[in-house]
């Protein structure tokens, strides 16, 4: 009986210091090819962008720049970790207008995504780390 109570007990941390279904609206996966133009195969000439992680639902830190359509995280990135993490290159922090840069590969250190060609970063100017089982917004970062 002490087994049982314990893995209940175990398991109920971990559900509520994961993700939260009360949390932000999903990622509306059809807006994708109205960001990105399929046409150009050049990088948008737009010199090199930063920004800084702030968590939003869950602690994210560190810094991510853009620089001739690869987004790297720095190597100070930190973020909880999560069930089905994806980084969403976004043009606003509840996800509208996003593009999926892929599943995270770290919560920790340096790693590198591409963006496809054409992005507008005038618009899609926020880097989200975002729980996708879930629909929650773990941290972001405005790059500029």
């Amino acid at each position: 009986m002490k087994k049982v109570t314990l893995i209940s007990i175990i398991l109920g941390c971990l559900m509520i210091f994961s993700c939260s279904k009360d949390e932000p609206t999903p990622l509306d996966l059809t807006t994708l090819d109205a960001n990105v133009d399929t046409t150009s195969s050049t990088p948008m000439d737009v010199g090199t962008l930063m920004g800084t992680f702030k968590g939003s639902a869950h602690p994210t830190s560190g810094g991510v720049t853009i620089e001739d359509n690869v987004l790297k995280m720095h190597s100070d990135f930190k973020s909880d970790s999560g069930p089905d993490l994806y980084i969403y290159l976004a043009q606003e922090l509840n996800g509208n207008g996003f593009i999926d840069l892929g599943l995270m590969q770290s919560t920790t250190g340096e790693q590198s995504y591409n963006i496809p060609s054409g992005v507008d970063y005038t618009k899609n100017k926020y880097v989200l780390v975002w729980c996708k089982q879930y629909s929650v917004l773990f941290g972001y970062a405005e790059v500029k």
